[in-house]
């Protein structure tokens, strides 16, 4: 637990110098200059469009949810959506840091732990694969469209767009098509080396996984109808980002063209994934760095950057609205089941002594 205090807290220091240092050497003068013109008529579209992204988001995960018989409410779902956003914010796992907490909210809804991981993963997959699969084919075409580029830009982003088809492809197919366990071997093999598999809540924890895999293949292999409906609503996301950016760069004065929209959509999706929390510093060196690149005022970049700032900031200021009246009772469902695994492997401790001490008097 400290270990991990003390990486996020590292992550977090890191990321704030790395903030501090662009706005220093872009120039606090130049990153003001370019936000002064801000216009309110385009910002409060803006606000609009980053719901409805938010409510084709849920609207994907509660279809995935259907596609295992579960039928969990709408606005419910989107209140634990919301709380989660704001633990992905400030982790430095974009994405990826709240996750567990949706397992944890959706047993309020008495959902199955496995199912609630199934859901999980495919939701992810099917929102972040798809929207991989869309920022390679862009990347792709700015390569073969463009002559704005140098040779070297080029190559690499010809290199991500590739990596990125190549990565959602094996993976479709080393869970669907091979149905291979991935987790559970992934969870076997870790258990082998710390000497933990043979522990009851270690095979407690493996049967719940490979459950979970098995509910992750039954709906992206055989519920057609559910998984056509998510790619729907993740295909929904690109036009709604598109509007978004451009009415955010409208926001700060800047008439951005289609292909300057889209480099600045892939750079906020590449950075956040790197291991800083709210990618602080990183989003604003990469948009820096995009902008400086197809010949724009730089300082654009960082600007269009702090709006999108605000308006996540807005998102997690909503959150803690829920966060309050759900925190508690998520906390007493996480402590139940701790309890639970900790009383069971100190019940086989228990009765290995017990078995231990009668072998000894005889």
């Amino acid at each position: 637990m400290k270990k991990t205090l003390a990486a996020n807290f590292l992550s977090f220091v890191i990321g704030f110098a790395l903030f501090a240092l662009v706005i220093k050497l872009a120039g606090l003068e130049n990153v003001l200059g370019a936000v002064k013109g801000f216009y309110l008529l385009y910002f409060v579209p803006f606000i609009v469009v980053s719901g409805a992204l938010f409510w084709a988001a849920t609207y994907r995960w509660k279809i995935v949810l259907s596609g295992e018989g579960v039928n969990v409410p709408f606005w419910t779902l989107l209140k634990y959506k919301l709380v989660v956003f704001s633990i992905n914010y400030f982790t430095p796992a974009a994405r990826l840091g709240g996750e567990p907490l949706k397992v944890l909210l959706l047993q309020k809804q008495r959902v199955k732990s496995s199912k609630s991981f199934a859901s999980i993963v495919v939701d992810n997959f099917l929102g972040m694969g798809f929207d991989a699969i869309v920022a390679a084919i862009i990347l792709i075409a700015i390569v073969f469209t463009t002559t704005s580029f140098t040779s070297h830009v080029k190559e690499l982003f010809l290199m991500t767009g590739l990596s990125s088809l190549a990565l959602v492809a094996s993976i479709y197919l080393v869970l669907v098509k091979k149905k291979k366990s991935v987790f559970s071997y992934l969870l076997e093999t870790a258990g082998r080396l710390t000497g933990t598999s043979k522990h009851e809540f270690f095979m407690v924890l493996h049967e719940k996984v490979s459950r979970a895999e098995f509910y992750m293949r039954e709906i992206l292999a055989k519920r057609p109808k559910q998984v056509f409906l998510a790619l729907f609503y993740s295909s929904l996301s690109w036009p709604l980002t598109l509007l978004q950016y451009k009415l955010a760069l409208l926001t700060i004065g800047f008439n951005a063209s289609l292909v300057q929209i889209l480099l600045s959509v892939v750079v906020v999706s590449f950075t956040a994934l790197m291991p800083i929390p709210a990618a602080l510093g990183v989003q604003e060196a990469g948009q820096f760095s995009a902008f400086k690149l197809f010949s724009a005022n730089p300082y654009t970049g960082i600007a269009l950057s702090l709006v999108l700032r605000i308006k996540d900031l807005i998102l997690v200021l909503l959150s803690f609205l829920f966060i309050s009246s759900e925190g508690i009772e998520v906390f007493r469902i996480a402590n139940k089941k701790i309890a639970r695994a900790i009383n069971g492997i100190n019940n086989k401790r228990n009765s290995r002594k017990k078995r231990k001490s009668k072998k000894s008097k005889k």
